[in-house]
């Protein structure tokens, strides 16, 4: 009798066990990285739920990336009417690395549990940055009689949507755009309530460094030179995107666009994180890793246009068949 009821037991605890495993568990790392908003505010996704299982994740990303490439398509289309065929596979090759090293590839979750951060969605974390951000947060964030982020005490469900952050709370989005130096536009006009928005703005900051960078190879030796009148064109593409991250992106200038080439900068590591960043899309298979967020498989058609961008990058071709199809 007392071994039939231990081996029930047994098997009860083992099926328990089966369920819970089958349940994906909050991402309890990205807790800290988050502003909670409004229940009531109106977003335009996609939307990333670590508590989704892989299928939902999987068109989660899939659906993230036919979006990045789209906009990024036309921001950049030009060099390829042009015939420049390697600067359009490079800024679509950019724009797809860089919401990874930014936001990890999320700029909204869905989440349940008791996740808001009171310290961040009542100012006190931005505040510590300064004045100036601390009214800029309050000004776009908190002053509306429906705040974007409200108190904590005000949310009344776990059942919440959250927008990623930078560590001081001063950049947002899966693009991390700084509050203090783009609230003119990015703020005023609210694209932060627009995964498309915020990928058409971010896209657009990273191509007013790609274009006049492009233009004058010959002051970035990191890169490239324009050759004369006829001498051809020697460009590093990768150097490129890399060089267009740590100036115009990272360090907001282009001034410093050859810094990532400088093995005694200060920032060294951050360099060499966006290059690790940028080998996981050029090395793509498929899959995308990212970190403290998992994989993506893509699905095949996304997939395929994908491949096409960074073989055409990485080989100097221009077989587009698969990325025509997506893009229509």
């Amino acid at each position: 009798m007392t071994t039939k009821i231990l081996g029930s037991i047994a098997v009860f605890s083992l099926l328990s066990t089966s369920l819970f495993a089958a349940e994906p568990a909050r991402n309890k790392a990205l807790d800290r990285m988050m502003y909670t908003i409004n229940p009531e505010a109106t977003l335009g996704g996609p939307v990333y739920s670590d508590q989704s299982d892989a299928a939902a994740k999987n068109k989660y990303g899939s659906d993230l990336v036919r979006l990045i490439l789209k906009e990024a398509d036309r921001q950049a289309s030009k060099y390829l009417e042009a015939g420049d065929t390697q600067a359009y596979y490079a800024a679509l090759t950019l724009a797809l690395t860089v919401p990874m090293q930014e936001g990890l590839y999320i700029q909204y979750r869905a989440v349940e549990g008791d996740v808001c951060n009171t310290d961040a969605n009542n100012g006190d974390l931005v505040k510590k940055s300064g004045e100036t951000n601390y009214n800029l947060f309050n000004q776009y964030f908190k002053a509306a009689q429906k705040p974007f982020f409200p108190d904590c005490s005000a949310i009344k469900t776990n059942k919440v949507t959250q927008i990623i952050r930078g560590g001081d709370g001063t950049d947002l989005s899966l693009m991390q755009v700084s509050i203090r130096w783009h609230f003119d536009d990015f703020l005023a006009n609210k694209k932060f309530e627009s995964v498309e928005q915020t990928l058409q703005y971010g896209i657009s900051h990273l191509m007013k460094g790609f274009n006049p960078v492009y233009r004058n190879l010959d002051n970035y030796k990191c890169i490239g030179e324009a050759g004369g009148l006829f001498k051809k064109k020697k460009v590093s593409y990768i150097n490129l995107i890399r060089g267009i991250w740590a100036g115009q992106y990272n360090s907001g200038s282009i001034s410093k666009t050859c810094r990532f080439d400088d093995s005694s900068s200060p920032y060294k590591h951050h360099d060499k994180g966006f290059e690790k960043n940028l080998n996981k899309i050029l090395d793509f298979n498929g899959t995308l890793s990212v970190d403290m967020v998992g994989n993506f498989k893509l699905e095949p058609e996304v997939a395929a246009a994908f491949t096409e961008v960074v073989t055409n990058l990485k080989n100097n071709t221009n077989n587009k068949t698969a990325l025509d199809k997506l893009l229509k």
